[in-house]
């Protein structure tokens, strides 16, 4: 099998778990020294260095503004292509949030993908929806970087 193939299905795999809440299985295809480019300007927007960060710090800081059960992401997806060496794909986020609202976007995610594990994301979101939804308040950190994405 070669590497695009392969890439395809970690990428599969990994908006079938987010989808199903399976964050082991999204956490383990990430290579420990994962790095996060988060589009924008605000507070969540940045670079996040690391696996432990990003799931252990950013992503429970986002998830602090909806309601549990109310959460889907990755309800639709679609892979746009897949190379030896990276996979772009898009994936839509609802949620309501901790005030009620009904929160709905579209996710654009590049993958640098090496030895079977992503390395690298660069994440493209409605930056304005995001501002309005999370409170600075519940990140414990911050990103690694800020301003322009390095690439």
């Amino acid at each position: 099998m070669n590497k695009a193939v392969t890439n395809r299905q970690i990428m599969e795999t990994y908006y079938k778990s987010i989808n199903q809440g399976d964050f082991d299985t999204v956490i383990n295809l990430m290579s420990e020294d994962v790095v996060f480019h988060m589009i924008g300007t605000g507070p969540f927007s940045g670079r996040w260095e690391g696996r432990d960060k990003v799931y252990g710090e950013l992503v429970p800081s986002v998830m602090k503004s909806f309601k549990p059960e109310t959460v889907e992401f990755a309800g639709k997806w679609k892979i746009m292509c897949a190379d030896e060496e990276r996979a772009v794909g898009l994936m839509t986020g609802k949620a309501e949030t901790t005030e009620g609202t009904n929160f709905e976007t579209t996710y654009c995610q590049i993958f640098k993908i090496e030895n079977s594990k992503i390395i690298e994301v660069y994440e493209f979101l409605d930056t304005e929806l995001n501002a309005k939804t999370h409170d600075p308040a519940n990140l414990d950190s911050e990103a690694d970087d800020y301003g322009m994405m390095k690439f």
